[in-house]
């Protein structure tokens, strides 16, 4: 299975980083280029993330590219359990990250899209991949030449 056909999570800072055109993280606005082409669920804690640290004018470009996407997000306001979230705070993640580890896990998401280096970098055996936004892309161009 290709991230083309799976359901994936985009972490906070591949949407902000892509709607302000960040330049040191340029895949991050050429993975928002090609968003038509992914399946993104926005868990909880991201949304709310995005609320806290988007201007007003962002926050409708983001919906804008929303309304413009074959296959609308999928927005799930599930809170995550509080027993998975300590599991993931046991391993070693900040609260939010915990919260979004968990929200994969429990939903059964298999790939996160962040620029995060420390986003359980040293971790085996997770219920879902950690690829960051240049990953992503060679994997979509991978797809594009079979």
């Amino acid at each position: 299975m290709s991230i083309r056909d799976e359901w994936i999570v985009l972490d906070t800072n591949i949407w902000i980083f892509g709607l302000r055109r960040v330049p040191e993280f340029p895949a991050c606005a050429e993975l928002l280029d090609h968003l038509n082409r992914l399946r993104v669920v926005l868990p909880r804690q991201i949304l709310q993330e995005l609320q806290a640290n988007l201007v007003e004018d962002e926050l409708r470009a983001l919906f804008r590219l929303f309304t413009r996407l074959p296959i609308s997000p999928k927005i799930d306001w599930q809170k995550a359990s509080a027993e998975t979230v300590a599991k993931y705070q046991q391993m070693g993640c900040k609260l939010g990250d915990a919260v979004v580890s968990a929200h994969l896990e429990e939903s059964g998401v298999k790939v996160l899209v962040t620029e995060n280096r420390d986003f359980l970098e040293e971790l085996t055996g997770l219920p879902f991949r950690r690829v960051n936004a240049s990953q992503a892309i060679a994997e979509l161009r991978a797809v594009d030449s079979r």
